[in-house]
């Protein structure tokens, strides 16, 4: 749920100024919606183990992955609630706030020892990642 917190920010403090409204990929977007459904409901029927070094590893991945990405709520909102800003590169990383979400979901696959999870985590990253990275070429061109 940590993950998905920063969610309640966005609808609670919209972007000032998103994108113009666009054609939307009806692939991403299903790609995204889907993996975004798998990865919210699949935890439920699991349970996390961190015995070995690659699982702890993964649980170090999953917390600096969420640290990085309510590092980014945080300037996100510092910077008057620009939707560039949600784009815009951290650390040299493209679309961070795209990037992270997903490299935490991957990264809990691991622990939840879930093939599932990680397919729908896969699937969700394709998804969320290119619709970002669309948005961020958007914002770029105007």
């Amino acid at each position: 749920m940590l993950i998905l917190l920063p969610n309640l920010v966005f609808v609670r403090f919209p972007p000032t100024n998103p994108p113009a409204r666009r054609t939307a990929n009806l692939l991403l977007k299903a790609s995204e919606a889907i993996g975004r459904l798998g990865v919210m409901v699949i935890p439920l029927f699991y349970s996390m183990r961190a015995e070995r070094s690659y699982e702890t590893i993964s649980l170090i991945v999953m917390l600096a992955a969420i640290l990085f990405y309510y590092w980014g709520w945080i300037e996100y909102l510092r910077s008057d609630r620009s939707y560039a800003r949600l784009l815009a590169p951290m650390l040299g990383i493209p679309v961070p706030m795209a990037v992270f979400p997903c490299l935490y979901f991957l990264a809990a696959s691991i622990v939840l020892h879930s093939i599932l999870f990680f397919v729908f985590a896969a699937i969700f990253a394709l998804g969320h990642i290119a619709n970002s990275c669309r948005d961020y070429l958007l914002i770029g061109k105007s």
